[in-house]
Parts: C-alpha cells; sequence; structure tokens
C-alpha cells in the first residue's frame, strides 16, 4: 500500500482525537458540577468519570502528536521515519525498537486512538449512570 496513503488516512482519523477531546471536556464539566452538588454515593460515579477525563486527556495529547508527525511526514522517505525514532530516543520519549514500516506505526496510533475512544466511552457511560441515578432518585 502507498505510504502516503496511509499516512495521510492515519493522520485524518487521528485528527478526530481534538473532537474526542473537547466532547470529554464538556463531559468532565457536568461531572464536576454534578460531584460538588450531589451529597450521595453517587459522587462515585462523577469522581470515576472525572478520573476517565484524565486518562482520555492523557490519550488526547498522544493521538494529537501522532496525527501532527503523520500529518509531517507523509509522503517521506523511511530514512526521515528513522531520523525521528532516533530525535524522540534521544529526547527519552522513545524505546528504540526493530524497524518499523510505515503501516506498523499507523496500526499502533490507531489503536492508541481506540484506547481514547474507549475512554471517552467509559467517561460517558459512567456520567449517564450517575445522571440517570441522581434523576430517577436511586
Amino acid at each position: 500500500m502507498n505510504d502516503q496513503l496511509v499516512s495521510n488516512t492515519t493522520a485524518s482519523v487521528l485528527e478526530s482525537g481534538r473532537m474526542l477531546a473537547h466532547v470529554s471536556n464538556a463531559a468532565a464539566v457536568v461531572a464536576g458540577v454534578g460531584g460538588v452538588i450531589v451529597h450521595s454515593a453517587i459522587r462515585l460515579l462523577f469522581a470515576g468519570s472525572m478520573l476517565c477525563w484524565l486518562v482520555e486527556g492523557w490519550f488526547a495529547v498522544r493521538v494529537h502528536i501522532d496525527a501532527s508527525l503523520f500529518r509531517q511526514l507523509a509522503g517521506e522517505s523511511e530514512s526521515n521515519w528513522k531520523g525521528l525514532d532516533e530525535l524522540l530516543t534521544s529526547y527519552g520519549y522513545h524505546r528504540s525498537s526493530e524497524d518499523c514500516s510505515v503501516s506498523d506505526r499507523a496500526s499502533r496510533a490507531m489503536a492508541l486512538w481506540r484506547h481514547q475512544v474507549a475512554t471517552l466511552a467509559i467517561q460517558l457511560a459512567s456520567l449517564a449512570i450517575a445522571l440517570l441515578c441522581e434523576v430517577t432518585g436511586i
């Protein structure tokens, strides 16, 4: 498969992580307000949602960095990707590993994006359950 196509497509999907982060931020505001207002065990569900927000934020930062790198290096030669590996290793951000193809890198980046999506889903589920319990009085 064409490496430039893989890079551009991966970057496009990863860029949706920014919208996921915005949704997570909005949910965190609702959970924060709910956690302050509620004086019951439901507060734990709001706290769980807030904890997921922190994790989702971490994934969002990493996904955003990957998206910009894939966009920047789209169509570049393997030596530029290896140069990136060397630079990240020198910064202490990347462990030295075997040579990876662009497709391998894309698969890893997409796995990170899927973790972001899953964390957001858990955050929203926790928030929805908390709100439902509060509204119904359970």
